[in-house]
């Protein structure tokens, strides 16, 4: 009998297909950064001020954050593909704009308009697409492999980073204007693709149910490969309607000014508190400076003494082949190293190398050899450390901790939030560092140091947590809690012995 491989089901195949969303996200985030610093885009656009450098770069995600809001009540309107076929052909149409701009006769100023009304069409467009690709995955996905098919589009993310860095170092070597137009022309293509191609993909079956288009979902589900027989098309469609009547919530705009029952049911004590750690988790994850790191890697680098063109561009793309790599470790072993202390150890991680590269900036030694290997190193510690605790599986986090009834309503809200401090950190990381060389640094440490002291006294683990219901009764007391009456019961036991009365993580995970 020979050997036989087995043909993936089809609903990979779909996840692969629209994880280029991903793709292009992941590679305008890697891209801008070394366009915005060629030679060739300065002698088009000029050489921009700190500031307007980072509202070049940051002018996607502020019209990107307005249109997340509206895209998950439009993906239940017209369905999760056609969001995404609008919303890849509205950035295609912005990325031609930004890959045209500058031709032909003009001020600098004229020509400079146009790049930016480019990048705001662009950021219109990634703000539906992206939205709605990631309900597509997880919807089109059996539940048993729901997570390892929805981290395809993490790691077309962190793909696209990687690709975005090393094109534009390959770039960087034409002499002409083609150096910073090709990489605005490959992710039109990109985007073309995907805006067509999204056109002929099956619907989620969730979605079809939610218009009550049940016999079109029963064919998707066999189109699928979720089911072959009969009866287990039931189950699974079975299934998903109750998914669909359980978890099913308002979107987009309607769940955050919603004065109706989403906002009553936030207004729990539970929920709220719930709702309040997985918005400030993701606000949490930006004021780590992970996207100061990402848009700006070129200037970082050359900062810290690489100084051609071609050697921070190389440099910046050996973080993204880490932050690659970094991915897929997560993907394998975030589930055995648990939620909580993933979280909290790569954090001081984070503090470690942001207050290294502060302190080295701010020490008269700063200009040697030495220290700048160093800060190159310590660059490349935060960015392993980020992408292995605070990237994925903080999103993780804050979406599972939900309980059904709110979860669309918080990861609205949490979502758009993360966008508004993307926004925020990309804009001002240029003004800062052109203030101070050391001072951003010490910033991002600072926040992450204080999300850290939350996370310890506040963050329960949920790691192997099955059901709903368990996860209500590990939030009825914070580690907070649990370490209070761990060190009143250890003091009771102890009295006025010298023995220490500190408890271990353990007794304060167990503590009843």
């Amino acid at each position: 009998m020979g050997f036989r491989l087995k043909a993936p089901p089809m609903y990979i195949w779909y996840a692969l297909f629209v994880s280029q969303a991903g793709l292009l996200f992941g590679f305008d985030t890697g891209s801008i950064g070394p366009i915005t610093v060629m030679d060739q885009f300065q002698k088009d656009f000029g050489h921009t001020s700190p500031t307007m450098h980072g509202v070049i770069i940051s002018m996607i995600l502020l019209t990107a954050a307005i249109s997340s809001v509206f895209a998950g009540h439009l993906a239940d309107k017209i369905s999760r593909t056609y969001t995404t076929c609008l919303g890849a052909g509205i950035f295609a149409i912005g990325s031609l704009l930004q890959a045209i701009a500058g031709l032909g006769e003009g001020t600098r100023s004229a020509k400079l308009g146009v790049l930016l009304l480019g990048r705001s069409i662009a950021g219109i467009g990634e703000g539906f697409f992206l939205t709605s690709t990631q309900v597509y995955i997880i919807e089109i996905a059996p539940g048993h492999v729901r997570g390892r098919v929805s981290s395809i589009l993490f790691m077309g993310i962190t793909g696209g980073l990687c690709f975005g860095y090393f094109l534009c170092y390959a770039t960087s070597k034409i002499q002409s204007t083609m150096a910073w137009r090709i990489p605005f022309f490959w992710q039109t293509g990109i985007a073309t693709i995907l805006s067509l191609g999204s056109i002929f993909l099956p619907h989620s079956p969730r979605w079809l149910l939610h218009v009550n288009r049940r016999d079109e979902a029963m064919v998707t589900l066999e189109r699928m490969g979720m089911g072959t027989a009969a009866e287990k098309e039931k189950q699974e469609l079975l299934a998903i309607r109750e998914n669909v009547i359980t978890q099913e919530a308002p979107r987009g705009i309607k769940s955050i000014l919603s004065a109706g029952k989403s906002l009553k049911l936030l207004a729990k004590k539970q929920n709220r508190w719930r709702a309040s750690l997985a918005i400030f988790m993701m606000i949490c994850q930006q004021t780590t400076g992970i996207d100061g790191v990402l848009y700006y890697a070129p200037v970082l680098f050359s900062q810290a003494g690489l100084s051609s063109q071609s050697s921070s561009f190389l440099a910046s793309g050996v973080t993204a082949i880490l932050m690659l790599i970094c991915t897929a470790i997560s993907l394998t072993y975030s589930d055995r190293w648990g939620r909580r202390p993933t979280l909290l150890y790569t954090g001081f991680g984070i503090v470690l190398s942001m207050f290294l590269i502060g302190g080295l900036y701010a020490s008269p030694s700063a200009n040697t050899s030495g220290a700048k290997w160093t800060i190159v190193a310590a660059i490349y510690l935060f960015v392993i450390t980020f992408t292995i605790g605070w990237s994925m599986i903080l999103r993780i986090y804050a979406v599972e901790i939900q309980p059904m009834e709110t979860r669309a309503t918080v990861n609205s809200l949490s979502h758009s939030a993360n966008w508004v401090a993307n926004y925020v950190i990309a804009l001002t990381t240029p003004v800062f560092l052109a203030r101070s060389a050391c001072g951003p640094y010490f910033f991002f440490g600072g926040c992450t140091a204080f999300a850290l002291l939350v996370y310890i006294m506040y963050m329960p683990e949920t790691q192997g947590i099955g059901s709903l219901e368990n996860m209500d009764k590990v939030f009825e007391i914070t580690p907070l809690k649990k370490l209070r009456k761990s060190l009143k019961e250890r003091v009771n036991r102890t009295g006025n012995t010298t023995g220490s009365i500190l408890p271990s993580e353990f007794e304060m995970q167990t503590a009843a």
